[in-house]
């Protein structure tokens, strides 16, 4: 039986992930690490990946510094990248991990409704929007920049 009940949930976990994909992105209007507010509505028209990362993930310390890369990749195209903070506002904090780290994507500081409205549920989560700003592809832990390109390039088209 409690198998049967863990297993219904995952499925469940899973379905109701799967059905953000598709839909209009949650607009947020957060401040950068400078403290410029960017609108996601703002954005419209680019390819927006947004990588929701916190200062105590593993992971996102191996990953931000790869992503930085397609950052210099994609600085002539119409995409914008941005690494969602969901676990501090301390902004010299902030800018330490990033140069620690060794990552050059603009941070954006984010707060309750973000993560409630986008339901992080860990890091990192990454989000690839269309250039109309539906949610295309949701990455969830690790993903290979192969995997990212492909949407990124999907969603160019």
């Amino acid at each position: 039986m409690r198998f049967f009940i863990n297993s219904w949930l995952s499925i469940l976990f899973i379905f109701t992930l799967s059905l953000g994909k598709g839909i209009k992105a949650p607009d947020f209007a957060l401040p950068d690490e400078n403290g410029t507010i960017v609108k996601l509505s703002a954005l419209k028209g680019n390819v927006v990946v947004l990588v929701f990362w916190a200062t105590t993930c593993g992971v996102c310390q191996k990953e931000l510094p790869e992503i930085s890369f397609l950052v210099d990749e994609y600085k002539n195209k119409p995409v914008k990248f941005y690494a969602v903070v969901i676990n501090s506002d301390n902004i010299q904090e902030i800018k330490k991990v990033k140069k620690k780290w060794g990552f050059d994507i603009p941070v954006l500081i984010g707060d309750y409704e973000t993560v409630k409205n986008y339901r992080i549920i860990g890091t990192p989560i990454i989000y690839i929007l269309r250039k109309d700003l539906t949610i295309g592809k949701i990455f969830y832990g690790h993903t290979p920049i192969k995997k990212l390109k492909k949407y990124i390039d999907k969603f160019l088209k």
